[in-house]
């Protein structure tokens, strides 16, 4: 995708750009439950859910200090029903699953961390929330077959604004080696990282490669890399997670 196709882009996303918080906002027709203990919000169709039996296995998460409930059987399209499962990971790592079989955790047909789902009457699954990520990830999740996969997207919206710890160049495509656009934006100085290049990730499950807007209005890519400690060049993007 070239530059001033991605600028026109990045100018219609802007004002809309939305976090995970705003995702119940988005589909106002679904029912909203709150698993305070598991750190997830889950969005579902009432007419198509009901309270689900907590399989015997989910002790097993308690005694390893892991909050995790199974509170609801949803029936999402023509698929047949499924019962949610949802926990709060073993360091704050929130996640839910589906399961055909209650009984057996290993054979889910969706898993996603996150901390906010919404399972849509068509059988489509939309997931947000910083965890285990450099920032609020939107994900989409479509049946295929025999389980729920993720849509492939060749940028991902981020839409956060932060300053710079360090001065960062701008280049004109992703990737620390691509041609330079020619600026340096200098340290102190405030930015919006508009997407991320998500045509590949690393071992992580992560793309260094970002697109920012700077106060003056130039879009260029830039190479942010994590640092251990899970920061970046930009205070407002850092890994929360494992």
């Amino acid at each position: 995708m070239n530059l001033p196709l991605l600028l026109a882009l990045a100018v219609v996303l802007l004002p809309g750009m939305a976090t995970a918080a705003e995702l119940a906002g988005l589909f106002p027709g679904l029912t909203r439950l709150d698993l305070n203990n598991e750190g997830v919000t889950v969005l579902y169709p009432r007419e198509r859910g009901e309270t689900a039996t907590a399989p015997a296995w989910l002790k097993e998460y308690e005694a390893a200090g892991v909050y995790a409930s199974a509170p609801l059987t949803l029936r999402l399209g023509e698929l047949p029903a499924m019962t949610l499962v949802c926990d709060s990971g073993p360091s704050a790592d929130p996640s839910c699953r589906l399961l055909r079989d209650p009984a057996k955790p290993e054979e889910a047909v969706f898993s996603a961390t996150g901390t906010q789902f919404a399972f849509l009457p068509d059988a489509r699954v939309v997931v947000a929330g910083h965890s285990n990520n450099f920032y609020d990830q939107r994900k989409v999740y479509v049946w295929k077959g025999s389980r729920f996969d993720e849509v492939p997207q060749p940028l991902r919206q981020v839409g956060i604004g932060g300053t710079l710890r360090q001065p960062v160049a701008l280049r004109r495509a992703p990737g620390a080696d691509a041609a330079a656009l020619g600026v340096t934006v200098a340290a102190g100085s405030r930015v919006t990282v508009l997407l991320n290049d998500n045509s590949y990730v690393d071992d992580t499950g992560q793309n260094p490669n970002y697109l920012l807007l700077t106060a003056e209005g130039i879009v260029g890519w830039a190479h942010l890399p994590g640092q251990p400690d899970g920061s970046t060049a930009i205070d407002g993007l850092y890994f929360r997670g494992d």
